[in-house]
This record gives C-alpha cells, sequence and structure tokens, in this order.
C-alpha cells in the first residue's frame, strides 16, 4: 500500500479523524462527539474517545489499522 492510496482512503472517511497525542503516538477514530456546524467551514469543538490499544507508532500505521477495522 502507498501513502497516496492511505490518504485517498482517509479523505473518503466521513466522521473520521487523524489523531495525534502529541507524544508521537497516532490513531484514525470515529468514536466521539462534535458541534454540528451550520456553515461550513466553521469553529467545531471534537471530543474521541481513543482506546489505548488504537495508539499507533507512526500515521502510517494509524491509518493501516483504521483501514482494517473499518473492513471488519
Amino acid at each position: 500500500m502507498n501513502d497516496t492510496e492511505r490518504l485517498d482512503w482517509l479523505e473518503g472517511q466521513q466522521g473520521s479523524a487523524l489523531v495525534s497525542d502529541d507524544d508521537k503516538h497516532w490513531a484514525v477514530v470515529t468514536d466521539g462527539i462534535q458541534n454540528v456546524p451550520s456553515n461550513s467551514p466553521e469553529d467545531i469543538s471534537s471530543s474521541f474517545w481513543i482506546g489505548k490499544e488504537d495508539w499507533c507508532g507512526s500515521v502510517r500505521e494509524a491509518i493501516d489499522r483504521g483501514m482494517k477495522e473499518n473492513r471488519s
């Protein structure tokens, strides 16, 4: 899998986010809440639930995990 395929997949995931914990860990998440924008784009506030097993050591690894989980 190349990076273009990874980014194309991530871009197509409505409601998903690539998140960093500011300590070199990454996750692709879908479980969370946010206010609903009335006019896009606008400021929003988001909160996500990320299980410890979902954190990965790289962006690529996080996207690959997200792709795998999404296929299940």
